[in-house]
């Protein structure tokens, strides 16, 4: 588990430093490939590597390679457009927003771990009403939770982090060219700066308030997934 966490944590940090990044949607590439590394190295983990591609709609933004990229075409003047304004507030916003995304990256990851080792999602193909059913439960389960004292955490860790931010920028900058990999996002190689932020996440996250924060989370996933798969065979 320590080092899935870590894992998940320096994907939370390179997707938390695609809002600086003053190039059109490639802070959302960024952030997906973020979530494609976290899976891959948590299907990695319990050897189900072939279930990334089944997984799809769990992680990803698009709901798929057809509907996905019409969605974005459609929707792609508009943000465009609305670009600087969404840099401005993502900037002015990142005291918050940077341990949130921090926070919803770990989550996807011990989610599906949880899921794999429970053996929830079954060795074989995994139902798509399953995995909706997994997507749906986790963005209620975080939507309704109160991460104040996680997030206070976390930003005081990084607060205490030099240089981790600009490393990260960098580290994001080479994950965006890296979409079409057969390995998503490829490994994170992140330097000695982002190693030490990292690190001090981990241990902020190993406090009694917060891990009692993230057993919260697990029960109101549990909760919204079983209502949701009632209809899964």
């Amino acid at each position: 588990m320590n080092w899935l966490m870590h894992q998940w944590i320096l994907a939370g940090m390179v997707s938390s430093a695609a809002r600086f990044v003053p190039i059109p949607f490639v802070d959302d590439v960024i952030r997906g490939q973020c979530r494609r590394y976290v899976v891959t190295r948590t299907l990695e983990a319990h050897d189900r590597t072939d279930s990334l591609k089944e997984l799809r709609a769990f992680y990803a933004e698009d709901s798929g390679c057809v509907a996905g990229c019409l969605g974005m075409l459609a929707k792609a003047p508009l943000k465009l457009l609305l670009f600087p304004i969404r840099k401005i507030v993502a900037i002015l916003t990142s005291v918050r927003g940077v341990p949130m995304e921090i926070i919803r990256m770990v989550l996807l990851g011990r989610t599906l771990d949880r899921l794999l080792k429970e053996e929830v999602i079954a060795t074989g193909p995994v139902k798509p009403l399953q995995v909706m059913a997994m997507r749906e439960a986790f963005e209620e389960a975080f939507a309704r939770m109160d991460f104040r004292v996680v997030r206070a955490g976390l930003s005081d860790a990084l607060a205490g982090a030099t240089g981790w931010k600009e490393s990260a920028m960098d580290l994001a900058a080479k994950v965006a060219g890296r979409e079409n990999e057969a390995q998503p996002a490829g490994d994170l190689h992140a330097d000695e700066k982002m190693e030490a932020g990292a690190k001090q996440l981990e241990e902020v996250l190993d406090r009694p308030e917060l891990v009692a924060a993230f057993i919260e989370f697990d029960d109101r996933f549990d909760d919204a997934y079983a209502m949701k798969s009632t209809n899964v065979g």
